[in-house]
């Protein structure tokens, strides 16, 4: 994904994981840092469509915006990041976000419209800590689903299941 995202025009830094396609109708106006995880249906959008309601004074106008997303960022599923968008480094996008203008370097990011809620580096430290951060990423799917189901079996067994 990441080769084709390239030749499309989008700037993507080193060891980023993306598994969204919707980079607009400009995807050269997209740049992401180092390690950015974009989640499935995270949509950027370069423009705003209502300029075409200028069409009959300005039939050619586009108003257009570069989105930029700084290095060790995580985009959740299915948010939206508007034209003239700069996130800083280190920030959690929440999942179904709507975000728009300057996000502060180590914000947790939420809502629509987006506001910042919070500081990432502090939900790291929480998530880090809780009982269902398991290590299983990047096992064989078959063992992975083993660890995961033993996990939640043992937390049921517990009393502890949610």
């Amino acid at each position: 994904m990441v080769r084709s995202l390239r030749a499309s025009g989008v700037q993507v830094g080193e060891r980023c994981r993306i598994y969204s396609r919707n980079f607009s109708t400009e995807p050269f106006l997209v740049s992401l840092g180092d390690d950015v995880c974009v989640a499935g249906g995270v949509s950027f959008l370069t423009h705003d469509g209502a300029a075409r309601l200028l069409a009959k004074r300005r039939p050619a106008v586009q108003k257009l915006g570069r989105i930029t997303v700084g290095n060790a960022c995580f985009i959740g599923q299915n948010a939206l990041i508007l034209p003239g968008t700069s996130i800083g480094e280190n920030c959690i996008i929440g999942a179904g976000a709507v975000v728009s203008g300057t996000i502060p370097a180590n914000s947790l990011v939420a809502g629509n419209p987006a506001r910042v809620v919070g500081r990432a580096s502090l939900y790291l430290e929480r998530l880090n800590r809780h009982p269902d951060a398991i290590n299983s990423f990047g096992l064989p799917e078959t063992e992975r689903r083993e660890m995961i189901v033993r996990h939640f079996a043992e937390r049921d067994r517990a009393g502890d299941g949610q």
